[in-house]
């Protein structure tokens, strides 16, 4: 008489144990990351500014069109303007007035001035749309004011707000 038998194969249960404790590791990770994204604050937008440039006799002028920023002394729009070899950096630091790349280079050499004119006046809380930045090239005269001119050609110009570049212009 023959013993007839039946072979079963199946996966040990060591390797079962394993497959299952990967499964439950897989899983719980995917969780974790659907729900990851609803705990704690969001990182917030890098900021973008819709700008745009015109040339007048007296400089070139950015006519801020979307977006905004707000200046203070700790966060500073930072406007860097580079000229040739030359880089002038100049901090603004509210939200409307004049600022200079240098105030010694006023009576001594080549400077950058920037104007601020907000849409909201003095109060205005940030630099947003209708507000115009104009940024000049002044040489100082022998007597009398400086004269000012807009950018030279090939001149670049970043605005860089809380370590972000949110605006930059090469003038034609």
């Amino acid at each position: 008489m023959k013993i007839l038998y039946k072979k079963e194969k199946g996966v040990s249960p060591v390797i079962a144990t394993i497959l299952m404790v990967a499964i439950t590791v897989v899983l719980a990770s995917a969780v974790y990351l659907m729900v990851s994204g609803y705990i704690g604050s969001s990182p917030s937008k890098p900021v973008a500014l819709g700008v745009v440039p015109s040339t007048t006799s007296t400089g070139t002028q950015f006519l801020i069109s979307s977006g905004s920023v707000t200046p203070t002394t700790t966060t500073p729009l930072i406007i860097t303007v580079t000229s040739g070899s030359t880089t002038y950096s100049i901090p603004i630091k509210s939200t409307s007035g004049t600022f200079y790349s240098n105030s010694s280079a006023v009576s001594s050499g080549n400077f950058v001035k920037v104007t601020i004119y907000n849409s909201g006046g003095t109060s205005a809380t940030s630099i947003g749309a209708g507000s115009t930045i104009t940024i000049s090239y002044g040489t100082p005269a022998t007597s009398g004011p400086p004269t000012y001119a807009p950018l030279p050609s090939g001149s670049t110009v970043t605005f860089t707000y809380n370590g972000n570049v949110v605006y930059s212009y090469t003038a034609p």
